[in-house]
């Protein structure tokens, strides 16, 4: 069945916390669990946009100190180059609750036939 980004990163994010939580000899993860997690909801090519263009404007304000020797306006544009793409990386992170449309109580069971089906392959080497 195909899925959506934020529900691809819901279940890897599931996942790690399923795989910690065995490595640990915890107990097991429940839809409680998932809905505490925090996932990036830019899509890939909107976070490769702001990293791309946080990186034109750092570059752009290193260019511009070494041109002109203003410090006023080269600093600024590096800030806000950084700033962004740190932005662009960073994803705009909400909790699962937050973020309208996923099946939680789904989503746990995907989780759960993941970490299954991973269980398998590691036991067949």
């Amino acid at each position: 069945m195909p899925r959506s980004y934020i529900e691809k990163r819901v279940i890897k994010a599931g996942v790690e916390l399923s795989q910690q939580r065995i490595s640990q000899k915890g107990t097991k993860i429940e839809p409680d669990d998932i809905k505490k997690l925090r996932i990036k909801t830019f899509s890939p090519a909107l976070q490769g946009v702001y990293v791309v263009l946080g990186a034109l404007l750092f570059v752009f304000g290193m260019w511009v100190q070494y041109m002109v020797g203003n410090m006023a306006v080269s600093m600024g544009l590096v800030l806000i180059g950084f700033l962004n793409a740190a932005y662009g990386i960073h994803g705009r992170p909400k909790q699962a609750t937050d973020i309208s449309g996923l099946d939680i109580v789904d989503l746990s069971a995907e989780i759960v036939r993941e970490i299954a089906s991973g269980e398998r392959k590691s036991g067949d080497n």
